[in-house]
């Protein structure tokens, strides 16, 4: 899992960038496992979903986030908020595509909002 754990460096620096706060990392219940978990500016609980391929050979990355896995992940998202003890500003699941190079850069294709 050395490249899904690259690809959510880079999407956590991404995040650090436009000013976001990182909450937790790789949180895990019994139901699953949550990639990374924001803080946006406006203080709205971003679940973030990290899909990262080092081409588009097997088609682009955010493919891989299903119906059901954005099911999944609301649910997911849902168990995250019941153990927060500070009230949330909102709260919502976004999906990142992370392609990587051979020069060790990265492109992210940052999808706000996904839907079931």
């Amino acid at each position: 899992m050395v490249l899904g754990r690259r690809g959510e460096d880079y999407v956590a620096a991404y995040l650090q960038r436009l000013g976001w706060q990182i909450v937790a990392r790789n949180w895990r219940c019994s139901e699953g496992e949550i990639d990374l978990v924001a803080r946006d500016r406006a203080g709205v609980a971003v679940v973030c979903e990290v899909k990262t391929r080092t081409g588009r050979g097997f088609g682009d990355p955010l493919e891989a986030v299903t119906w059901a896995k954005a099911r999944r992940l609301r649910r997911l998202a849902a168990a995250w908020a019941r153990e927060q003890t500070q009230p949330l500003a909102g709260l919502r699941v976004d999906a990142f595509g992370v392609v990587m190079h051979r020069d060790e850069t990265a492109s992210i294709e940052h999808v706000r909002g996904i839907e079931p």
